[in-house]
């Protein structure tokens, strides 16, 4: 009788307790997930889990030199020590400033159609996306070669060979040795430009040697009522943009950031930053009149 009586009582014991742990138990988890210790915008278990400090401001490094800052990582799902996160062929750091949002950085087919982001040509230009850098660049060492055989992975997979294998047939000789396309240059140097002086980051500004002194385009017009950006970008024409309370206007070289008074019509812009998803501009970087 009394075990009858009792079990009410325990019952609700028992449901004020999952109530309690329903009220205070989560907030504080999620708590601890958000918490930013040295205020940089990246939560600390973030930073912590992919090698970063999180009890030092390095919203702006880039150890992997892909020309996208740890923040840029975070935003797009990305990892600050690989220059090409989803092993597509596409620096994170062109897929996300290339004014165009067309492919992501964490998903290597973004367009589900079966090939790699880094073969698709966003622009329709005839040269893949993975290789718009290396018309102008003086520099061969930017991009990874996971198994050291002198080819980058973005083009083991033209060639049939394997990123991870440096002698993919197995007959001996590495695969930069081999000639795939039978043109009498071995695969090493197909890639090669006529003036390979690069030595990675030479002024260690955490930005790799062939994008100093990148330009993206040219600013057109800003409109400060409705907060409209134009740009006519080298590659792909018009970029038109809404500037938000968000948007962080960055000045290359600068140890302070920008603000709208510094969006000049003819203002050269280095690189822009937009979210895959929204289409918000989240960082522009520009160089100073």
């Amino acid at each position: 009788m009394s075990f009858t009586q009792n079990t009410p009582v325990r019952l609700a014991a028992v449901l004020a307790a999952v109530a309690y742990g329903g009220l205070f138990g989560v907030a504080p988890a999620t708590a601890n997930a958000l918490r930013d210790s040295d205020g940089d915008r990246m939560p600390n278990v973030w930073e912590t889990n992919h090698g970063l400090n999180p009890h030092r401001a390095n919203a702006n490094g880039n150890p992997d030199h892909d020309g996208l800052r740890n923040l840029g990582e975070y935003r797009n799902s990305a990892l600050p020590h690989s220059e090409d996160s989803d092993r597509d062929g596409h620096d994170d750091g062109d897929e996300v400033h290339d004014g165009l949002a067309s492919t992501d950085a964490d998903d290597a087919d973004t367009d589900d159609d079966g090939d790699l982001d880094g073969d698709e040509d966003a622009n329709h230009d005839g040269v893949d996306n993975e290789d718009e850098d290396d018309a102008n660049e003086n520099c061969v060492s930017d991009d990874d070669d996971r198994d050291g055989d002198n080819v980058n992975n973005e083009d083991e997979n033209e060639n049939g060979t394997s990123a991870t294998d440096a002698d993919s047939d197995d007959d001996g000789s590495e695969d930069g040795n081999e000639d795939s396309d039978n043109d009498g240059e071995a695969d090493e140097d197909e890639d090669d430009s006529l003036n390979d002086d690069c030595d990675g980051d030479v002024d260690d500004d955490g930005e790799a040697d062939e994008d100093d002194g990148d330009v993206l385009g040219t600013i057109v017009s800003y409109d400060d009522a409705t907060s409209i950006l134009t740009i006519e970008s080298l590659a792909v024409g018009t970029l038109t943009f809404e500037v938000t309370e968000d948007t962080e206007i960055e000045i290359e070289d600068a140890d302070e950031d920008g603000t709208t008074a510094d969006l000049v019509t003819g203002t050269m812009v280095a690189e822009v930053e937009v979210d895959d998803e929204t289409g918000t501009l989240e960082e522009i970087e520009i160089y100073a009149l």
